[in-house]
């Protein structure tokens, strides 16, 4: 029998009534004999392994290792200390990424905290699988699902097991592991802490500790952004609310909870608090046990912490009050752009839950799209629009043919795009690319050839954006836990702004400053930063948290705004609004 069939019959679990073998256990004990006989007379067939694990649960999952057209998947392991990594051909280097993330970020954060909870029964490795698309993950489990249903990353506590896709950037796929690892160390091992344990953890616990642990650094900023708005119009869920967790407020309440917790009555407090919810349940018992008061009056204090911090702004003028917006309906809106013609592209949710381009004029809407579109950008002259989608479970760029509505596949030698921008000359493109975990910036031709390659450093550089001149680019960079400028001048960068705070979505107008948001704490506002210099000039000074600064010819600035949960577009001048100074 060779190692491979020996190692996979090791981990296939062959289930006992008593001293009889079940029917499901009779049923995997033939199957291996008979993928072993196969092997043995079929020796030069290629066969790529399904390994089904079978608990006592009843709860058959598949591990993740079968055949997915187009391809066969050949897999490997990567075994560390706490951890052991599956992944297949062309992962190598992502893998090397994930081990470190787990091992060094998720593991060293985490575990520390709850090793109490491992006193009887130690810790098991981990099994991490990780697939490089939504499309393999699926073909991959082979259940039917539809790949708009496919998540992310998923944490499967019966088996210990997590299943990811590789992330848009570094810091999701950071966020990602950290977050499903918080999981299964923190009630994993519940039902072999006791067998007495019969309560119930509510969905902001399980939830607000896999934010918590997740680096600050890397947690979806638009958490904050939906907090904070929450706060200044007193929107905020009950506890009783929060035993489920829904959409991104929920998170973000669900984080910020934890985190009080753990400011307030001290860290060590959440292995405590937890525990008593695998006890007693969400009960005033639990809480007046641990933090010495009950859900109501927890929920009270927290509730004044939160008025206290989220005060940036709150006194600014509404964007609300003095604006109507410039497309009424429409759903979720985001990421504007205007062309030399005036008219505005946008994404929107109007008619699916996911978002496609749209064109506004005058004369009303038209939605150019039916699949999902992840980033854009228009030719110079408004005839053509390149767009990222996953629809098909991959990303891909494709060329859209405005007038026509035509979509043609765009192809390109790099795999994995993120994000995109059309140079003004109209002749090539600036791209960001994942290929090997984190982000990096190429200029490709229009046949999708790569020319030259822009940054390419081992942390996330994203969101380019060129010059006027069509001769440099700005993008943002991941640096010292903060998303800062940089000016590519055709051979070198150079850093055009400080660590103070983040700076997001940078666009390079046409009198040749840089117009982005910055902020921190959920409150993001629109500033003018001289490419040469690095002089920063606040431009706007709304309630709201805007999210992207596009000028357009009139002089008006385009910005989606986030407000009662939803994102909407305006046009504002700069002069028509003051700062909190």
């Amino acid at each position: 029998m060779t190692a491979e069939i020996w190692n996979y019959y090791k981990d296939f679990e062959i289930l006992y009534w008593g001293d009889k073998m079940t029917r499901r256990g009779r049923q995997g004990f033939f199957l291996v004999i008979i993928i072993c006989l196969l092997l043995v007379f079929i020796p030069n067939a290629e066969v790529t392994w399904s390994a089904l694990e079978i608990t006592d649960t009843g709860a058959e999952s598949r591990f993740g290792k079968v055949k997915a057209p187009p391809r066969p998947l050949r897999w490997k392991v990567l075994k560390t200390p706490h951890f052991e990594i599956y992944f297949y051909q062309g992962m190598e280097e992502l893998v090397m990424r994930c081990r470190d993330i787990l091992e060094n970020e998720a593991y060293e954060r985490i575990y520390p905290d709850f090793e109490s909870f491992y006193a009887l029964h130690p810790y098991k490795k981990i099994k991490v699988i990780i697939f490089t698309s939504r499309k393999e993950y699926q073909n991959s489990r082979a259940n039917g699902l539809p790949l708009s249903t496919t998540s992310e990353g998923v944490a499967n506590i019966l088996n210990n097991r997590i299943v990811a896709i590789r992330q848009p950037t570094l810091q999701d796929l950071r966020c990602v592991l950290t977050h499903e690892v918080t999981h299964l160390i923190t009630l994993g091992n519940r039902s072999a802490l006791s067998s007495s344990l019969g309560g119930q953890v509510p969905g902001w616990m399980a939830e607000g500790l896999a934010e918590f642990y997740e680096p600050e650094d890397t947690r979806f900023f638009m958490r904050e952004v939906a907090l904070r708005d929450a706060v200044l119009r007193e929107g905020l869920h009950t506890l009783s609310r929060l035993e489920q967790i829904g959409g991104n407020l929920d998170y973000a309440e669900a984080w910020s909870l934890v985190d009080y917790i753990a400011r307030v009555h001290g860290k060590d407090k959440l292995p405590e608090l937890l525990m008593e919810m695998f006890k007693r349940g969400d009960r005033d018992t639990t809480y007046e046990r641990t933090l010495s008061l009950n859900k109501q009056e927890l929920w009270e204090n927290w509730k004044t912490d939160l008025e206290k911090h989220y005060v940036e702004g709150k006194d600014n003028p509404s964007i609300k009050q003095e604006h109507l917006p410039l497309i009424e309906g429409y759903g979720h809106q985001q990421d504007p752009k205007i062309d030399r013609n005036g008219r505005v592209f946008f994404l929107s949710t109007h008619q699916s839950k996911f978002f496609d381009l749209y064109m506004w004029t005058m004369d009303g809407c038209r939605r150019l799209t039916e699949q999902t579109v992840i980033a854009y950008d228009i030719a110079p002259d408004g005839q053509e629009a390149i767009f990222i989608s996953d629809s098909d479970g991959e990303r891909n760029l494709y060329k859209l043919e405005i007038e026509t509505g035509k979509i043609t596949p765009f192809p390109m030698d790099l795999s994995n795009p993120v994000d995109l921008a059309w140079s003004p000359r109209g002749d090539k493109l600036a791209v960001t690319v994942n290929t090997r975990g984190d982000t990096d910036i190429f200029i490709i031709d229009l046949q999708g050839r790569v020319l030259m390659k822009v940054a390419a450093g081992s942390m996330d550089e994203r969101a380019a954006a060129w010059a006027p001149d069509g001769e440099r680019l700005v993008y943002m960079l991941t640096r010292l836990g903060r998303n800062q400028l940089m000016i590519w001048e055709g051979e070198t960068s150079r850093p055009l702004t400080i660590p103070d705070r983040d700076y997001l979505e940078p666009f390079w107008g046409t009198d040749d400053f840089i117009w982005c948001i910055t902020g921190e704490n959920g409150y993001y506002q629109v500033v003018t930063i001289d490419p040469e210099n690095g002089e920063v000039q606040q431009v706007s000074g709304f309630q709201e948290t805007l999210l992207h600064a596009v000028p357009a010819p009139d002089g008006r600035i385009l910005s989606d705004v986030y407000a009662e949960q939803e994102t909407k577009i305006y046009s504002w001048t700069p002069q028509e609004v003051k700062s909190d100074e």
